[in-house]
């Protein structure tokens, strides 16, 4: 047992009183038990005088087999099997008392015991447990104190330990110690600063103060860094911007049906809008501020089809499309810049782009979550072909550092 916890001067002065009278210390741990200190204590002094140089130290390093909690328990109260026989009255007991009375033991006690052939059952009751020995002897307690006290354990014992989790490797390091060049036997405290104590007593005149060290450096200082999904985001963006696209604005997480789903022509029916997949809002649960003219065409185009398309012949229901939800893609916003487009009076080429965060109900795991961002890009223009778009896309993965692209088009005929 420890003494109450001593001073650090206390123990540098004991340090220096030894190596004073004895010239070395061969081993830290063994002057620190001789002390009646924590290691700790007597290792901070240590430091401190070899910074002076008043000592000089060798490290002793050892990797040695230390206990874990649960041995730790073990070492104290017995071994689970030991616990369990001792538990188990002359008439038997049944398993769910054992249980109970023993906890997280039991289960242990039990496989163990009945490897050991201490317990056996009732004949046709497998929920009485008997006791089969009258004494036991705590082979496992006994391993556990030795190792706890620093004994020698034969290899074999160490592995059974190891496979029952009950040891764990710890690396040790202590210290060997002798005189060093600035060896003194009593350390005297160098003065850092002049106090109004000083002053007033006129002691300053006495004092024996530290020298500055002025080749020391500074503290660093603390400057912000930045993030690394921001700085991905950076880059793509720089990208973008070089090759003349404008950024849409994408603020808004929350979006409707319609300009999710409906005016991108998905079915209202599609997987996709189940709320296994989409998470849509309980307050508010829908929207009504959607355009009527455009939302009157977009209906006709699903239920009968126009421009080409025969539809997909099914009774649009405006319900659906006012529901609210979180964005499944950013191409909800490219939806309603291509509808702010078709406003305008006269039509000009524009190139957009929006890199913003998009939410799916996905299962959440470490390489998953239930959000993440997308990278888009739109280009409005007259006479725009497959070429045009190989080739914006070649420049794009070019910049990004990819210098060697390959396309495959897939030719799929339709109905």
């Amino acid at each position: 047992r420890m003494a109450a916890k001593q001073p650090l001067s206390d123990v540098e002065d004991g340090l220096l009183a030894h190596l004073n009278a004895n010239a070395e210390i061969p081993d830290s741990r063994s002057f620190a038990s001789s002390l009646g200190v924590p290691h700790k204590d007597v290792e901070d002094v240590i430091k401190r005088l070899t910074a002076f140089r008043i000592v000089e130290s060798a490290d002793i390093t050892k990797e040695t087999w230390v206990l874990t909690d649960e041995a730790k328990g073990y070492a104290a109260r017995g071994s689970p099997e030991v616990q369990l026989v001792a538990a188990i009255p002359p008439e038997g007991a049944s398993k769910g008392a054992l249980k109970e009375r023993l906890g997280d033991v039991f289960d242990i006690g039990m496989k163990a015991a009945a490897k050991n052939k201490w317990i056996g059952f009732e004949k046709g009751n497998k929920d009485l447990v008997l006791r089969k020995v009258e004494d036991t002897r705590d082979e496992l307690q006994e391993q556990l104190r030795r190792l706890e006290n620093g004994e020698v354990i034969a290899d074999k014992v160490i592995d059974d330990l190891k496979r029952r989790k009950l040891v764990t490797k710890e690396k040790s390091i202590w210290y060997s110690l002798k005189k060093g060049p600035e060896f003194v036997a009593k350390r005297k405290t160098l003065a850092t600063d002049v106090t109004r104590e000083h002053l007033k007593s006129g002691d300053w005149k006495d004092l024996e103060f530290k020298d500055y060290n002025y080749g020391a450096q500074g503290q660093p200082i603390a400057i912000g860094y930045s993030q690394p999904l921001l700085e991905v985001r950076e880059a793509i963006q720089n990208i973008f911007l070089e090759m003349g696209f404008s950024e849409m604005p994408t603020n808004m997480y929350v979006e409707s049906s319609f300009w999710n789903f409906d005016a991108l022509f998905q079915p209202q029916q599609h997987p996709a809008r189940d709320s296994h997949d989409t998470f849509f809002l309980k307050a508010p649960a829908t929207t009504t501020q959607l355009p009527d003219d455009y939302l009157e065409k977009v209906k006709q185009v699903h239920q009968s089809g126009g421009h080409g398309s025969k539809g997909y012949g099914y009774d649009w229901k405006r319900d659906e499309a006012e529901k609210n939800l979180l964005r499944t893609h950013t191409t909800a916003v490219s939806t309603r810049m291509l509808y702010k487009l078709a406003q305008e009076k006269t039509f000009a080429p524009k190139r957009y782009y929006s890199i913003d965060r998009v939410f799916r109900n996905e299962a959440v795991d470490r390489t998953h979550l239930a959000e993440f961002h997308q990278i888009e890009g739109l280009i409005c223009d007259y006479g725009l072909t497959l070429g045009d778009l190989i080739g914006v896309l070649e420049d794009f993965f070019s910049r990004l550092g990819h210098v060697k692209a390959a396309f495959q088009t897939c030719l799929q005929p339709v109905h």
